[in-house]
C-alpha cells in the first residue's frame, strides 16, 4: 500500500507514468508465491532497474 501526500504535487515519489500518475510496486516472490523482497520506485521508472536491487534485499 502506497500512501500520497495530499500536496499538490503529490511528493518525490510521485511521477507521471503510462497510465497517469502514481508509483509502481516490485516484489520478488518465490516459486510457490511466498513474496521475499517488495521495493516501490516513481511510475516513470524502470522496472527492470529493479530485479537485481531486489535480489541484493532478499
Amino acid at each position: 500500500m502506497a500512501l500520497f501526500p495530499r500536496l499538490m504535487g503529490g511528493g518525490e515519489e510521485i511521477a507521471y507514468g503510462g497510465k497517469g500518475k502514481g508509483v509502481l510496486i516490485h516484489t520478488l516472490t518465490e516459486g510457490n508465491g511466498m513474496p521475499l523482497a517488495n521495493s516501490t520506485t516513481p511510475a516513470n521508472g524502470d522496472e527492470r532497474e529493479q530485479v537485481l536491487p531486489l535480489q541484493d534485499t532478499k
